[in-house]
């Protein structure tokens, strides 16, 4: 947790009288979309189902946080500083694991993913994939569907 706490803790958009932990919240963000979680309902009921196996590691102190205040808090957060933080994060997590020996890129076209008046021009998205880790440490859109002059920092 004071990983979470040191990385994420300044992100925080809520009020100072908030109930539940901010960081106890990502966690269980972060654990439920790893294990498939697409919504802010299915973090809740991943919560609940989970909540005695989140007991050793978080306090929740007021309970499992409903889906309105994971969707509240989410929607709050500023995605570019959240962005950088994340990114910081994954460079913990990728230096704890020994580092990354080896690091796949690869480029994707998102289907259905147009813009406006480029209806033949699918969005592009470049990953970069950490084989011992087993988990994307990045990913970055694409200016104008050239892949190869993506930057992965």
């Amino acid at each position: 947790m004071e990983a979470i706490l040191a990385v994420f803790g300044h992100l925080d958009p809520r009020d100072q009288n908030a109930r539940h932990d901010f960081c106890e919240m990502l966690f269980i963000a972060f654990a439920a979309m790893l294990c498939g979680a697409k919504n802010c309902s299915d973090i809740w009921r991943f919560a609940q189902e989970k909540q005695a196996i989140l007991l050793d590691v978080l306090t929740l102190e007021h309970g499992v946080p409903s889906h309105d205040t994971f969707s509240a808090l989410l929607r709050k957060l500023n995605p570019t500083r959240f962005a950088e933080a994340f990114a910081r994060f994954m460079d913990r997590v990728s230096a704890a694991a020994g580092g990354n020996r080896q690091i796949a890129l690869d480029g994707k076209a998102m289907r259905g993913a147009f813009e406006t008046g480029r209806q033949f021009t699918p969005r592009m998205m470049v990953s970069a994939w950490g084989a011992e880790l087993r988990m994307t440490l990045a990913a970055v859109p694409v200016a104008r569907g050239n892949e190869a002059k993506a930057r992965i920092d």
